[in-house]
């Protein structure tokens, strides 16, 4: 089967390919396009710039780049290009996609059977979803339809919610309403960061695309739920006042432990992956972003 994977080239999409790329490699011919969609808000909300700066910058400007200069093997995770090396796999990095003709046409290129979408900020249009014989899924970090749009995951923490959740789903026309297969919840951590639970959720749902790429391999005909329209609640991306709201109650965007256990996946087996002095409990913001009390390192 010919795949189309599209995604973010940030820690995440990285982190699932990870996951997917060993289980579906062999079996499966896959393109990858890597696209990250400039937000304004990204560049205003202090706490936005701080997850960007850990989800995008540090990893693609600093992480991958000594990962793909390192001659030391045996890492649990690999960079973008190891992958696409050890697995074989075309990886194209498209940037902003600022015109949707644009992506139809790499769909069009890649010529798929199926597309498989996950941590991608971008729309498909009508002519690209025509192209997949199979059609098109996508893994959607919240539960459908009562976590559609942005950050689910942020407002489940933020509403104090016991559980996140994570939805395959076909893609339509809309923004995150198309039929449901599958829709797999997860209990949150409240004593871990936001980014430690919107990890640990995109990667309870990595074996649901394995799975129904297996089942679809094998000639399965795979669920369609149509979602119930008058459960649908759309949210945007956060503001200041939504983040001050979460700190309120007492939850964490980042912490050190948290972020340091990822990316020591990323280390050779044989070296340590603590430090020997004690960490902060805190991340700081980046230097271009005012650090809110529950962000910053005392």
């Amino acid at each position: 089967m010919k795949i189309l994977m599209c995604t973010k080239r940030d820690l995440v999409g990285n982190i699932m390919l990870n996951r997917l790329l060993p289980a579906l490699s062999e079996e499966h011919t896959i393109d990858i396009v890597l696209a990250n969609r400039i937000r304004p808000e990204n560049s205003s909300v202090p706490e936005l710039i701080s997850l960007k700066f850990f989800e995008q910058d540090l990893p693609n400007r600093l992480l991958f780049p000594l990962l793909d200069q390192a001659t030391s093997t045996g890492s649990a995770w690999l960079s973008f290009d190891a992958l696409a090396q050890r697995h074989r796999v075309r990886i194209d990095t498209a940037g902003h996609i600022a015109s949707a003709s644009e992506l139809t046409r790499r769909v069009q290129e890649s010529a798929p059977d199926l597309i498989v979408s996950f941590q991608f900020g971008f729309i498909f249009k009508p002519e690209a979803l025509a192209v997949p014989r199979l059609g098109a899924l996508n893994l959607h970090s919240g539960a459908l339809p009562q976590r559609a749009g942005v950050d689910p995951t942020f407002w489940c923490m933020k509403d104090g919610d016991s559980h996140a959740a994570c939805t395959l789903h076909w893609i339509d026309h809309g923004i995150d309403s198309g039929p449901l297969l599958e829709v797999r919840p997860m209990a949150l951590d409240y004593s871990r960061s936001l980014f430690a639970n919107w990890i640990a959720n995109y990667q309870n749902g990595a074996q649901m695309i394995v799975d129904a790429i297996s089942a679809l391999a094998l000639g399965m005909t795979l669920p369609a739920t149509p979602q119930d329209a008058a459960q649908r609640r759309y949210v945007l991306k956060p503001t200041e006042a939504d983040f001050a709201d979460f700190a309120a109650r007492g939850a964490r965007l980042l912490d050190t432990d948290d972020y340091l256990d990822l990316l020591a996946n990323y280390l050779p087996a044989h070296l340590p992956t603590h430090a020997p002095t004690q960490s902060p409990t805190h991340l700081p913001t980046p230097l271009s972003a005012q650090s809110p009390a529950h962000l910053a390192t005392p």
